[in-house]
């Protein structure tokens, strides 16, 4: 990670806790060059690349409404469903 304050290519982790129930994580950083410290947020985002290459996000609506439409006309238990769209994600 590059230092904000004097734009030194390396910093070195000194703390990292976990935000926005596992969302992301939270990071505070030290420059070995200025001896600055700060902090930066690292956030994951789930996408989905189409059959076309459009990189759309991931929803979990879609998934199960997908399954749900494959499985049409069968009993399916919707709790399964719905866990199976937790697995996926």
């Amino acid at each position: 990670m590059r230092c904000p304050f004097c734009r030194y290519p390396d910093s070195r982790v000194i703390d990292s806790r976990e935000v926005e129930d596992g969302q992301a994580i939270r990071r505070r950083r030290s420059c070995p060059e200025c001896s600055r410290r700060f902090t930066t947020l690292e956030e994951s985002l789930l996408s989905v690349v189409t059959r076309s290459g459009i990189n759309k996000p991931f929803s979990r609506s879609k998934v199960i409404a997908g399954v749900s439409r494959a499985g049409q006309g069968r009993q399916v238990d919707p709790g399964a469903v719905a866990q199976l769209a937790q697995q996926v994600e």
